[in-house]
Order: structure tokens, then C-alpha cells, then sequence
């Protein structure tokens, strides 16, 4: 409940800090972010339904139902946020060949989603469908990857730490890169590294406060 709650709150000041700076850029690329950031925040909320499952007496019938773990409701937003940085990315970059790679990234995407629902539609409720998350993290990867590289090669490679999508990827990079192997690969480490298993929870609310504090840090003090 303490990893929900720091979440949510992470969330909502990374979310008021992006409309904050859309006050002041309104014609900003990276509007579409910041409603991505207001459906994150939603998407928290609602999946911590399953808490009050045994509180609240009209929520008692999901018992017996697939709905009975918000891992369906999570399984959804992976699958958008797939597809959101593809797209998000697309319109930051400027050089014709990375559009066009991005645009056959978004192509392998949607088979590579189609293909693991229907192998795992079996457990699609009841746990994260694994190679989604993972092929989400090597798009992510590849995205921010080319954004680094068109900065490197252009005029922006001088005043990169003022630029807010760059807070925003080193963000994005370095979070996907950590947690999924970190929460599918934890159950493997259990007999080896118990003390590890119990530092999860810690570990999970560091790499949000870093995700998080990147996103507000780029929207206060970084510019267009």
C-alpha cells in the first residue's frame, strides 16, 4: 500500500508539473506526455481496486471473476504505452530514415502484440503478459536510442541538459531498463538472494522517484 500511495503521489507532481509547463508553452510537442502522465495516473488508481475487493461489498462478485487482479487493466496500459512512444517519438525526430524506422517498429509491434495475446490470453488476466513488457522496453530503447543520436548530431548536443525530452528519456531509458528485468526475474533470485526479494519494494520506489523526479525536473526547469 506504501509503494501505491508514494507511486500516486510521484505520479500527480510529474502530472501538475507538466501542465505547469504547458501554461507556459501552449503550443508544446509534448502536450500528448503529459495526458499520457494524467492516464498513468488514472490507470494507478483504478488497479488498486483489487485492495478493497474484501472492503467494499459491491466489488465482492469480481471475486469470481477474471477481474479479481487488475493485471487485464495493466496488460491494456503496457500495450498503449507501446504504442504512445512509438508515436511520441515520431514526431521529436527529424531525420526521414528514423521515422521510417519507427514506423516499421510500430508495424512489428502490433504483430508482436497479437501474437503474445493469443498465446497468452489464457493468463492475460491473471498475471503481466512478460514479453510484451519486454518488447515495450526494447522499443523504448530503440526510440529514445535515436533521439540521443539525432542530439548528438546536431546543434542541440550544446545545450541538451536545458531540453525537457531529454529529462524525459533518460528518464524512460533508464526505468524500463531496470524494473521489468527486475519484477519478472525476482522469483528467480529468491533461493539464491533472499535479501534482494525483501529489497524489492525499495528498490521499485527508488527507480519511480528517479523516473518521476526526471519528468518534473524536465518540465519545471527544462525548455522546448
Amino acid at each position: 500500500m506504501l509503494y501505491a500511495l508514494i507511486t500516486s503521489l510521484l505520479e500527480l507532481i510529474a502530472a501538475f508539473s507538466g501542465f505547469y509547463f504547458l501554461s507556459k508553452n501552449r503550443d508544446s510537442k509534448l502536450r500528448p506526455f503529459v495526458y499520457f502522465l494524467v492516464i498513468t495516473v488514472f490507470t494507478d488508481a483504478m488497479g488498486n481496486y483489487t485492495s478493497f475487493i474484501d472492503r467494499i461489498e459491491f466489488l465482492h462478485g469480481l471475486k469470481t471473476t477474471p477481474f479479481v487482479t487488475n493485471s487485464w487493466l495493466f496488460n491494456i496500459y503496457v500495450i498503449g504505452s507501446l504504442f504512445f512512444y512509438i508515436y511520441f517519438y515520431k514526431t521529436h525526430l527529424m531525420y526521414p530514415k528514423h521515422k521510417k524506422i519507427l514506423n516499421l517498429l510500430c508495424a512489428i509491434s502490433g504483430l508482436v502484440v497479437v501474437i503474445n495475446i493469443y498465446f497468452g490470453w489464457s493468463i492475460l488476466f491473471g498475471m503481466l503478459l512478460k514479453y510484451n513488457i519486454l518488447w515495450t522496453t526494447l522499443s523504448v530503447f530503440i526510440c529514445v536510442s535515436l533521439y540521443f543520436y539525432e542530439v548528438l548530431m546536431s546543434d542541440k548536443i550544446l545545450i541538451f541538459y536545458k531540453s525537457t525530452l531529454f529529462y524525459i528519456s533518460i528518464g524512460l531509458l533508464l526505468w524500463w531498463l531496470i524494473v521489468p528485468p527486475l519484477v519478472f526475474y525476482m522469483p528467480y533470485y529468491k533461493k539464491i538472494y533472499p535479501n534482494l526479494v525483501s529489497m524489492r519494494n525499495g528498490m521499485l520506489i527508488m527507480a519511480n522517484i528517479y523516473l518521476y523526479s526526471c519528468f518534473t525536473i524536465g518540465f519545471i526547469w527544462g525548455k522546448e
